[in-house]
C-alpha cells in the first residue's frame, strides 16, 4: 500500500468509509486474483502479506447512524461487496484446491505397498495440507473479518433498489452467509470434536442474522450446510454425532416456508427425515428413528404420489414398487422401525401418515397394496398376520367382485 494512503487511512481525523472501502476492496481484488492464479497454474505462492493487508483495511471500515447517505459511498459500498463476495469465490476455489491435492496425496499413498496408508478419516475431511497449512489459516481470518465488516455494513443497506449499482440489504445477507458456510466448511474436521462446535458456531451466527434480518431464504443454505456435515460424519460411520446436524438442517429447511412447500423442497424434507431416521435406527433410538420416518412419509410431495399411483389402472404393484421406489422404501423403513421397537405400545400403518387428500379411492387401494406387500414381507421373520388381515379387509371393501374381480380374488 502506497504511503500517502496509509496515511490517510490510518489517521482517525481524515479516515472515512469512503477511503477505508476503497482500500480494502483493492487489497480483496489483489488477492482474489493471486489465488485464482494458484489454481489456474497449480502453483504455490505466499500471499499472507496480501491477506494480512486486506484484513487491516477491512477492520478500519466503520460506520455510524449519522453517516451522509451519497452517491460516492453507495458506490463504494456496492464495491466492496462486490469484492467481498469475489474474494470468498476464490477462497472457496483455492481451499477446494488444497483439498483434492491433499486428498490425491493421501490416495497415492494409499497404493503404496511400503507406506502407512491414511486413515478414512482424512480422506474426508484432510486437515494437514503442508505448506498451505498457513495460508488457510490466514484465509479463514480474512474471511472473519469479512463477515464482521458485513455486519457493520448493513445499516448503510438499502431494503430494497431499482438501481443496477446498489447493493441491497438481501445482498449484504447472501454474501454473509456464504461466508459462514465456508467458514464452517474449513474448520470442520471429522477428526477433531471441538471444531464441530465451532463450524456449528459459524452457523448459528448466521441463522441468529437471519432471524434479526427476518431474512427466511437464507434458512436454506443453512440448513444444506448442516445436512452436509451430518452426511459427512454418516461416511466414516459416526451415526450418533450425525443425528444433530441432520435434524437441525430439516428444521431449518421447514422454516423456509416458500422452499419448504414446493416439490422439491418437500423432496429434499422427506429425504433429510429419512437420513435422520437411519442414523437414529442404527443407534437403537428406535422412538426418534419412528418420528422421523413419520415425518418423512408426511413430506413425501404430492406429484411423487400421484407418479407412484398413475399406473394404478394397468400395472401389478409390485411392478411399480420397482420402478418408484421412494414410496415403498419409506413404507419399509418406517414399519421395520416400528416392528422391532421393543418398547413399542401399538403399531400405526404407514398409508395413515400418507397424504392421499389427492386421489381416488381406487388409488389408495394401490398404496394400501403396497404397504400390505411390505408387510408380508416382514412377517417371514414375525407374526405379523393381524396387521396384513386389517389392510386385506380394507381392500376388500372397496374391490368388489362384479368391477374388480381379479383384484379381489389377488
Amino acid at each position: 500500500m502506497i504511503r500517502p494512503l496509509r496515511g490517510v487511512m490510518e489517521s482517525k481525523s481524515s479516515c472515512s468509509f469512503y477511503y477505508a472501502a476503497y482500500a480494502a476492496n483493492a487489497k480483496l481484488a489483489l488477492g482474489s486474483v493471486q489465488m485464482d492464479k494458484m489454481v489456474l497454474n497449480d502453483t504455490f505462492a505466499d500471499i499472507t502479506t496480501t491477506l494480512n493487508e486486506s484484513i487491516a483495511c477491512l477492520g478500519l471500515i466503520t460506520t455510524s447512524p449519522d453517516q451522509a447517505q451519497d452517491q460516492h459511498l453507495e458506490q463504494a459500498l456496492y464495491n466492496l461487496c462486490k469484492s467481498i463476495e469475489g474474494f470468498r469465490l476464490s477462497s472457496k476455489r483455492l481451499f477446494e484446491h488444497i483439498s483434492e491435492k491433499t486428498k490425491q496425496a493421501l490416495m497415492q499413498r494409499q497404493n503404496e505397498p511400503f507406506k502407512t496408508p491414511p486413515r478414512k478419516e482424512d480422506l474426508v475431511t484432510p486437515t494437514d495440507f503442508g505448506q498451505w497449512n498457513t495460508i488457510v489459516a490466514h484465509i479463514k481470518s480474512a474471511l472473519q473479518q469479512c463477515s464482521d465488516t458485513l455486519r457493520t455494513t448493513m445499516c448503510l443497506a438499502k431494503a430494497a433498489s431499482d438501481v443496477k449499482r446498489s447493493t441491497t440489504l438481501e445482498d449484504i445477507m447472501i454474501s454473509y452467509i456464504d461466508i459462514m458456510v465456508l467458514l464452517a466448511r474449513m474448520q470442520f474436521n471429522i477428526k477433531d470434536p471441538d471444531s464441530y462446535a465451532q463450524a456449528y458456531d459459524y452457523l448459528t451466527s448466521a441463522e441468529e442474522m437471519c432471524a434479526e434480518k427476518k431474512y427466511t431464504a437464507g434458512y436454506r443454505w443453512l440448513s444444506g450446510s448442516y445436512y452436509n456435515l451430518g452426511t459427512t460424519m454418516i461416511k466414516t460411520d459416526m451415526y450418533t454425532e450425525a443425528i444433530s446436524p441432520v435434524r437441525k438442517s430439516s428444521t431449518l429447511l421447514e422454516k423456509d416456508k416458500e422452499r419448504a412447500n414446493t416439490n422439491e423442497g418437500r423432496l429434499q424434507l422427506c429425504k433429510r427425515y429419512e437420513v435422520l431416521g437411519i442414523c437414529c435406527q442404527k443407534t437403537r433410538r428406535f422412538e426418534d428413528a419412528i418420528s422421523a420416518f413419520r415425518l418423512a412419509l408426511k413430506r413425501i410431495p404430492v406429484s411423487e404420489i400421484e407418479k407412484f399411483v398413475s399406473k394404478a389402472a394397468t400395472t401389478a404393484v409390485s411392478t411399480v414398487m420397482e420402478q418408484e421406489t421412494l414410496l415403498p422404501k419409506l413404507i419399509d423403513r418406517f414399519l421395520r422401525a416400528s416392528v422391532i421397537d421393543p418398547d413399542q405400545e401399538s403399531i400405526h400403518f404407514a398409508s395413515e401418515h400418507i397424504s392421499l387428500s389427492t386421489i381416488n379411492a381406487i388409488q389408495k387401494c394401490f398404496i394400501y397394496e403396497c404397504e400390505l406387500k411390505v408387510w408380508h414381507a416382514l412377517s417371514v421373520k414375525m407374526k405379523l398376520f393381524k396387521y396384513e388381515l386389517f389392510i386385506i379387509e380394507r381392500l376388500l371393501q372397496v374391490y368388489d367382485a362384479e368391477n374388480f374381480p381379479l383384484r379381489r380374488a389377488r
